[in-house]
């Protein structure tokens, strides 16, 4: 299997980088009560510190509402991390799902970058973050409907022609979700200036390690970029 960035994508975000993160061999059915309790501690953690500065203002988010803007998504949609950390500023809780997927939304509040990812089982060859044709299909999680991507919008797409998640991390789709079920898993991190290589490698490091704690998977990780934007798995 081949994951790549697009040459469109790179074109519009030539400073894109993502962080692939192979997961083989995962226990993803046992509950983990210390992966709630972590996330419950990064959550008071948010509140604090989006209690002194403004959620829209902050770096790591102002840079994907730039980001959905080029590529015509505008105003009524926003980056998961927005969504994540606007969930919890207001007083939420961030749902328990399953252990890799609680493992990584911790990760997404605790370093603000958007983290997304697929059973491997249930992708269909090459994965490819491109430019939308608007032919593509894409059932939204929990829906049954086909909501297709707008022409130009960026979206992770299968050889199926399926969107795996729409708007870079906006929303993912129903047929690849990671369930209890999945021992093997596609994790992406997403980063935009200011975020660099250095805070990505941190965050990757932090959810594999976390993921081999609680799951006992193997994992692995590359760095996608303009000069390296292909990796086989």
């Amino acid at each position: 299997m081949h994951i790549r960035i697009a040459e469109s994508v790179l074109e519009l975000f030539p400073e894109l980088q993502l962080v692939v993160l192979v997961v083989r061999g995962a226990d993803n059915e046992s509950v983990h009560p210390e992966v709630a309790a972590v996330l419950r501690q990064e959550e008071e953690i948010a509140r604090g510190v989006f209690g002194v500065q403004k959620l829209s203002e902050h770096p790591n988010v102002a840079c994907w509402r730039r980001a959905y803007s080029a590529f015509g998504a505008g105003s009524d949609y926003r980056s998961s991390v927005e969504a994540i950390t606007k969930r919890v500023i207001k007083g939420g809780q961030i749902p328990t799902i399953n252990t890799i997927v609680d493992l990584y939304n911790l990760t997404s509040l605790k370093y603000t970058v958007p983290v997304g990812g697929e059973d491997t089982r249930l992708v269909k060859g090459d994965v490819t973050l491109m430019r939308a044709t608007g032919t593509e299909t894409f059932i939204a999680l929990g829906s049954q409907e086909n909501d297709p991507p707008k022409t130009g919008e960026v979206v992770y797409v299968d050889e199926s022609n399926e969107v795996l998640c729409r708007r870079f991390n906006w929303r993912e789709s129903e047929k690849t979700k990671i369930t209890p079920q999945t021992f093997d898993a596609i994790l992406y991190i997403e980063g935009l200036p200011p975020v660099g290589e250095v805070e990505l490698k941190e965050a990757a490091y932090f959810l594999g390690e976390h993921i081999k704690k609680f799951t006992g998977a193997a994992v692995e990780s590359y760095l996608l970029k303009k000069s390296y934007p292909i990796v086989t798995i």
